[in-house]
């Protein structure tokens, strides 16, 4: 994650002081300043006072006009009017046409007085017939006919589950906007990116929150999607809907403590009154009017001047700042706080003093090149691993191991983006395969089996900046250096031991009863007849959803997980999302089978579907074969013959594994579905059509999900997967099990041996 460091910057006119001094507390009753003059503007003297005008679109306002996707060969679809009476999802759309251009209306659906008005006015603003009744001129002018058919995205467009950002169509538009030529704090060179005019009053306000010392764990600008309250994709969506984001004019700050949410009256008091969540102190706040940027947590739609303002909801948006001026107003901004000369009007906090620097402790990693030879790199204070470093993973691996079970966490990233774990030798150009995809704003997990040499190592290349954390749960070995022969694996048909939003389940200290959410800073307690006493692992699918916050989930045997915040994790997860991670989890043997224990860091629901198990290999089962990974699938892939299609909803894909194996290692990658849904692997012998009862992966709109999967194979090599929703599914192959294959299965209990983000904080 993006962590600031403990040194201040340069002394900044009227920023706010060094983080000793400031008061952090959340600011949760927010109430606006006065709005800017245009005096105030003009001059950029606009500190301690609110930026909010002119109306309209960002172009209206001077700024360049961006492409838009519009579905190819669409068709119009025939308006129907909108008149006094009329209610709906199309008048909110109108409505919010309306507040966009610059007209005070709210969208609440209702075709009411107060909308004919506007309307009326807008028709004589755009000289249109006044008769206050929304026509097809009428919509066609606010941007709202509708269109049906047609291929959408449009070709030139590709959507990557959060943006359009590096889509063909965007060359020109991106060849406008600059980055950041230097880091500030943790925040890397050109992760703030957005239009020249703009740029500096981002970077201002980024070199006074490092200096406030602030703690920033994600931080973005540029994203060229529709708003978050539409379709981000914008299918279906016309210009009216584009996000400031896209325009580079809109930044988003630790999206995971400061959600987008409407708030409601609690008791009959004003939805104003309602606290927000959010980590923004009111200083930050400030230091973003000082440059002009407007605070979403005051809210949309006008939103709430102060808590006593009565309002039955309000839309806040604690996350996001963005500037609502003209390119000559930014300028004005960026001048009048590079000048020196103290606001006017502006009563935040002092000005920086610059106190000493604090000692840092360098993180130092062995980096491999594409010629495989190995150095040392000790990184910046504000340096995350950049893109194309293969970071060598030493996993202390005993003697005689061939490869390891590690689970690799990816978290602060700045673009989307992918790792793959492979040998440390010589290497270079892209990869063709996965082990585990990063997202900006999400930290996320996955298993993996990965070959490793002689002196257990492997490399792990990433292909866009991110930190980069590798947890050792186990290691495969032959049976001649494996104590006691080492471990086999029996395959078990899938069984949910626990889903608390229909279960009771038991804590470790024995109480029983209670069905879920569990608790944050909780242990649960599972016990298993499918896996036998005299099991070590139990091979897990750990399944979260609906956590109140963002979080990890620890796994291992009872007696080993101790109480508490964990050194180590299996999976990680931000509110709301429904994730899942495979695990080899250590057991305790019990009287009725085995048992295993979990932590929770935030409350949440959570499912777990056993899979298998290892035991020793004088009870039989499959040993395991560690292959180079290698691509089976890639439904994004096609020919100049064919068309790249996602696989349909409640479909079954076949896909061809090895021929002669019992069941396959493989990681499942599932993108740009436009439902939340699941994927289910098995043999194509036992997969029926129709909704399942278990899963290996669960998909999101917004991000790309990987899983690791053991799945059975048919005598013929092959196996199928079952996905609920449409979706993108890429499967890697990365080892096969069966009676024949030499290796076996020593575990241990789980421990980080890597984590690029110590000693930067």
């Amino acid at each position: 994650m993006w962590v600031t460091d403990n040194a201040t910057a340069a002394p900044t006119p009227a920023g706010p002081v060094p983080a000793a001094a400031v008061d952090n507390t959340p600011w949760s009753l927010p109430s606006m300043p006065k709005f800017c003059s245009s005096t105030a503007m003009t001059a950029g003297d606009v500190a301690n006072c609110l930026l909010d005008g002119p109306d309209g679109r960002p172009e209206t306002r001077g700024w360049p006009l961006p492409p838009f996707p519009t579905p190819t060969d669409a068709t119009s679809v025939p308006w129907t009017d909108l008149a006094l009476g009329a209610a709906g999802a199309r008048v909110m759309t109108m409505q919010k046409a309306l507040v966009t251009a610059g007209y005070n209306v709210t969208p609440d659906g209702q075709f009411g007085a107060v909308t004919e008005t506007i309307v009326r006015r807008f028709q004589v603003d755009q000289s249109l017939p006044e008769t206050g009744i929304a026509d097809a001129a009428t919509a066609g002018a606010l941007g709202i006919l509708e269109t049906g058919g047609g291929t959408f995205p449009p070709t030139g467009w590709k959507w990557l589950g959060w943006a359009y950002n590096g889509s063909p169509a965007l060359v020109e538009w991106e060849n406008l906007l600059v980055g950041n030529a230097k880091a500030i704090g943790r925040i890397a060179t050109k992760q703030l990116r957005s239009l020249p005019e703009a740029l500096p009053l981002f970077e201002g306000f980024a070199r006074d929150m490092v200096s406030g010392g602030y703690t920033i764990t994600d931080v973005g600008t540029y994203a060229f999607r529709c708003t978050s309250n539409s379709r981000k994709d914008c299918d279906g969506q016309t210009r009216s809907q584009m996000s400031n984001h896209a325009y580079g004019l809109a930044l988003d700050l630790n999206t995971a403590a400061n959600p987008e949410l409407t708030y409601r009256g609690v008791n009959g008091a004003s939805a104003c009154a309602t606290p927000l969540k959010s980590d923004i102190p009111l200083w930050l706040v400030r230091a973003a009017e000082k440059w002009g940027l407007y605070w979403g947590g005051y809210g949309w739609n006008g939103g709430c001047t102060s808590p006593t303002q009565v309002k039955a909801s309000v839309l806040r948006d604690t996350m996001h700042f963005e500037f609502r001026g003209t390119p000559a107003q930014a300028k004005a901004i960026a001048a009048f706080n590079a000048s020196g000369a103290a606001p006017s009007n502006f009563v935040g906090a002092p000005v920086v003093v610059e106190a000493p620097k604090a000692p840092y402790t360098k993180t130092c990693l062995a980096v491999a090149d594409d010629a495989g030879t190995v150095t040392q790199r000790c990184l910046a204070p504000d340096e995350v691993p950049s893109a194309g470093v293969r970071t060598v993973i030493d996993t202390k691996a005993p003697a005689g191991a061939t490869a390891a079970v590690v689970n690799i966490t990816l978290t602060g990233a700045t673009s989307a983006g992918y790792v793959t774990a492979e040998p440390c030798t010589a290497k270079s150009g892209d990869r063709t395969s996965s082990n585990g995809n990063a997202t900006p704003g999400i930290t996320s997990a996955n298993l993996s089996v990965v070959p490793v040499d002689a002196s257990g190592r492997f490399c792990l290349y990433q292909s866009q900046p991110v930190e980069t954390i590798v947890d050792v749960q186990g290691f495969f070995l032959p049976a001649s250096a494996a104590a006691g022969g080492g471990n086999l694996l029996t395959s078990v048909a899938p069984q949910r031991v626990i889903d608390t939003r229909t279960q009771t389940f038991c804590l470790s200290s024995g109480t029983c009863g209670k069905k879920g959410p569990v608790a944050a800073n909780t242990e649960v307690m599972l016990g298993t007849t499918a896996v036998p006493a005299n099991a070590v692992a139990m091979l897990a699918n750990l399944t979260i959803t609906g956590p109140t916050g963002p979080g990890y989930v620890t796994a291992d045997s009872c007696a080993s997980l101790v109480a508490g915040p964990q050194t180590r994790s299996n999976t990680n997860f931000n509110a709301g999302s429904t994730v899942a991670n495979l695990a080899v989890v250590p057991t305790t043997g019990t009287d009725s089978g085995s048992q295993i224990c979990t932590y929770t860091s935030a409350t949440t629901q959570k499912a777990v579907d056993v899979q298998g198990y290892f035991a020793p290999a004088a009870a039989g089962g499959w040993g395991f074969s560690s292959l180079a990974s290698q691509r089976l699938l890639d439904t994004r892939q096609c020919d100049a013959a064919s068309t790249c299609t996602p696989a349909a909803a409640q479909s079954i894909v076949r896909v061809q594994g090895p021929v002669g194996a019992s069941a396959a290692l493989v990681n499942l990658t599932l993108t740009g579905a436009k439902q939340a849904g699941y994927a289910t692997a098995d043999k194509c012998s036992a997969l029926t059509a129709g909704p399942q009862t278990k899963s290996n992966g669960n998909m999101s709109t917004s991000t790309i999900v990987a899983n690791v999967a053991v799945v059975p194979l048919d005598p013929d090599g092959s196996f199928c997967v079952y996905v609920s929703e449409a979706t993108h599914l890429v499967v890697d192959l990365q080892g096969t099990f069966s009676p024949a294959d030499p290796l076996r299965f020593v575990p241990v209990t789980p421990v980080r041996r890597h984590d690029s983000r110590e000693f930067n904080s």
